[in-house]
């Protein structure tokens, strides 16, 4: 009983690894293609975080610029305030 067992256990061990196993190419052109898959998702990665920089220094001149924007409009605002206060003032003072 002893033999049996062994030999039932090496066909099914042996069905297994036939069934299952993959050979040194198969592994290979696995290997080699996972390689240039990381290659391909580390480039994707390198574009992205250069997208980004990109980007941000795009919003931060944005900012500046809205900033500088608003300075002007403000100060226009105020001259403009200003020269309609004057002018009625001296509205008031010809009458």
């Amino acid at each position: 009983m002893g033999n049996e067992a062994a030999e039932a256990l090496g066909r099914w061990f042996q069905d297994i690894l036939e069934n299952k196993a993959v050979s040194r190419d198969e592994y290979r052109h696995i290997l080699t293609r996972l390689e240039v898959l990381e290659k391909e998702v580390f480039e994707i990665k390198q574009d992205m975080k250069d997208f980004r920089k990109e980007m941000n220094q795009r919003f931060d001149g944005m900012y500046a610029q809205m900033g500088s924007l608003m300075k002007w409009t403000v100060g226009t605002l105020a001259l403009f305030g200003t020269i309609i206060s004057t002018l009625l003032a001296i509205g008031q003072f010809v009458k």
